[in-house]
């Protein structure tokens, strides 16, 4: 048998050595009410002077853990509340390509992204263009073959490891479209009548990187979240 003062030292050594692998995860990522780690380093994606999650978002509650609300029938031209719901609602899409969430979700002060990040602006996504180019490299952002995108995925290098994937979108009258075909991320920044916000678009057989204004506040998009 230890003598008794051997095994107060073991267990001393022991609490230090959790205390320490416990810290270590707390600096590498942090735990959140929405339920998973923040920047994990391989979840996130450096390109210039920006940070990016490297997935479409999929995410119930806001940074407060307050629940968004699961449009479990459709989004319709009467919703004007924050709703996310899967495309064609069928939650088999959500491992890869996430939820779609619609544009009152975005404008919602509770920040549907993890602690530490946003939902992009207008001036993010044009520094994003910027650095990649011109919205004539889009095929940069594009995850490279056709796994997750339709044939021909036009130039699509992914060299920035962004990674886009096409979620396709629902309308306002319960359609949903273009999976496989269409990315398309919202931002937070309005367009001039107020009517909607600007959105972010990339194409199968494309390899550009648009901004569209023809987007309804009622329909719903993909996120990509980007580091304060």
């Amino acid at each position: 048998m230890q003598p008794l003062f051997q095994i107060f030292k073991m267990k001393k050594y022991l609490l230090l050595a959790c205390s320490l692998f416990f810290l270590n995860t707390f600096i590498i990522a942090q735990v959140v009410p929405q339920g998973f780690l923040v920047n994990p380093p391989n979840e996130t994606v450096t390109i210039g002077s920006q940070v990016w999650m490297k997935f479409n978002l999929s995410v119930t509650t806001y940074q407060n853990g307050d629940p968004i609300e699961g449009a479990d029938i459709a989004f319709n031209r009467t919703t004007t509340t924050p709703a996310w719901c899967y495309y064609n609602h069928n939650s088999s899409f959500d491992a890869t390509y996430g939820k779609l969430y619609n544009g009152y979700a975005i404008k919602d002060a509770r920040n549907i992204c993890p602690v530490g990040f946003r939902v992009p602006s207008q001036a993010d996504f044009n520094t994003l263009t910027t650095t990649i180019g011109g919205a004539a490299n889009g095929y940069k952002l594009k995850e490279a073959g056709t796994s997750h995108w339709l044939t021909p995925n036009t130039s699509a290098n992914n060299s920035t490891n962004f990674t886009a994937l096409p979620g396709g979108y629902m309308g306002n009258a319960n359609s949903s479209s273009f999976m496989y075909t269409w990315a398309y991320f919202w931002s937070t920044t309005p367009i001039p009548d107020n009517s909607s916000n600007y959105v972010r678009i990339l194409i199968y057989n494309s390899a550009n990187f648009n901004e569209s204004t023809a987007f309804v506040l009622e329909g719903g998009a993909s996120v990509r979240c980007i580091k304060n």
